[in-house]
């Protein structure tokens, strides 16, 4: 059913401990007909830059035909970007509160991806970047949704985002329940992305993490499975962070077959 992995994280990652020729040779004897390096840009500054140039290299250094060169974004808070473009480093940035939620920018311009040779990009909501503190404001599982859902829907709109990645995923608060998050939620985000020629992701870790139960992860394949009959190709991304490359097709396919999912259904760049 799953034949491409879109969204693997290698040595360039600061959360990473994957080498690249690791990933080569695993993914080969899985017999991947695609694969992706999508190391992290969480930020615009020089230490994340830094780990995009080194995976830059290790992708010029190891390239083979299967392999392809990506990034994941994170939003940022656009008052932080800009502060970090200014400056080069978030240290010394304070946040100023304001009535409304801050923008969002992403750490690369579509030009800075061209100019590094990327050909896609995986774009995922991580936390919430709408306050200056969520420790102090409204944490109610409202507010959580709704930040995630405009995190998510801002990804599906901007040019530079091809995949996506992990929806809904990245908090706990709907993790016993996934029907909390309100269906028409679902049917804009499928009318955004479809209207952008998006891709949506089946992340791996949110089918076969034993953090989550079997009804929540039967509920989340049932998600995908509705995105999918909207129209949105769907992509599979392991997440893999090392230091080995496992194969854990099998065991999401359990749940992807329950949803309806048949081999085809699966979408490669």
């Amino acid at each position: 059913m799953i034949h491409s992995d879109w969204h693997i994280h290698t040595t360039a990652s600061y959360d990473a401990k994957l080498p690249l020729p690791t990933l080569i040779d695993a993914a080969q004897k899985q017999g991947l007909r695609a694969f992706g390096m999508t190391d992290h840009a969480n930020y615009n500054d020089r230490s994340f830059l830094g780990n995009i140039a080194e995976s830059q290299r290790l992708y010029e250094q190891y390239r083979v035909p299967e392999l392809k060169f990506g990034v994941e974004f994170t939003p940022i808070a656009k008052p932080m970007y800009d502060y970090i473009a200014k400056h080069g480093t978030r240290e010394g940035y304070v946040p100023v509160p304001q009535d409304k939620p801050y923008d969002i920018e992403l750490a690369l311009t579509l030009d800075e991806m061209k100019a590094l040779g990327m050909s896609y990009s995986v774009g995922a909501a991580h936390w919430r970047v709408d306050v200056a503190d969520a420790r102090t404001v409204d944490n109610s599982a409202y507010a959580q949704i709704k930040e995630w859902f405009r995190q998510q829907m801002w990804l599906a709109c901007d040019p530079r985002v091809t995949i996506l990645g992990h929806p809904w995923s990245c908090n706990q608060t709907w993790y016993d329940d996934f029907s909390m998050i309100p269906r028409m939620m679902h049917d804009e985000l499928g009318a955004a992305l479809k209207e952008n020629r998006k891709y949506i992701e089946c992340n791996a870790g949110m089918l076969i993490s034993p953090k989550l139960t079997d009804f929540f992860k039967r509920q989340y394949a049932d998600f995908l499975r509705y995105m999918f009959e909207k129209g949105i190709p769907i992509t599979y991304g392991s997440d893999c962070h090392g230091p080995e490359y496992p194969d854990n097709r099998a065991q999401c396919e359990e749940y992807l077959s329950y949803a309806g999912f048949r081999d085809g259904d699966f979408s490669e760049l």
